[in-house]
């Protein structure tokens, strides 16, 4: 029972120093600081990006060619929202932000670009 104890504990150790490693290399340390672009290719702008998607037939590959990585988000039911923010040190309710669903086919259902908005006192 002790044994097995230590062994238990050993492990959470190590996840939690995982966790923690994982943490400290967040999205500023390889290649994502504030000024990154926020598709592979860092001279297209938010509307070229839209205008290269094709509703009803761009694939979840061909968005990842053309655009590169972006931030997942998975629903239960099948669909997929891709977020394509600009990264700047402005807030984040200044940043513009390109938007894609995917239906549970893996096709374009819809698009979405939301410009950045300048927040003044």
């Amino acid at each position: 029972m002790a044994k097995r104890l230590a062994t238990s504990l050993r492990t959470c150790i190590a996840f939690v120093g995982c966790l923690w490693l994982a943490a400290c290399a967040g999205p500023g340390l390889f290649g994502g600081g504030p000024d990154a672009p926020p598709f592979s290719n860092p001279t297209l702008s938010m509307q070229s990006a839209s205008d290269s998607i094709t509703v009803g037939k761009s694939s979840k590959a061909g968005v990842m060619a053309a655009l590169g990585a972006a931030t997942v988000i998975n629903f239960d039911s099948g669909y997929e929202v891709w977020v394509y923010r600009a990264k700047s040190r402005e807030p984040a309710e200044a940043k513009a932000e390109f938007v894609i669903l995917f239906s549970p086919d893996g096709v374009v259902r819809k698009t979405r670009v939301r410009p950045g908005y300048v927040m003044r006192n």
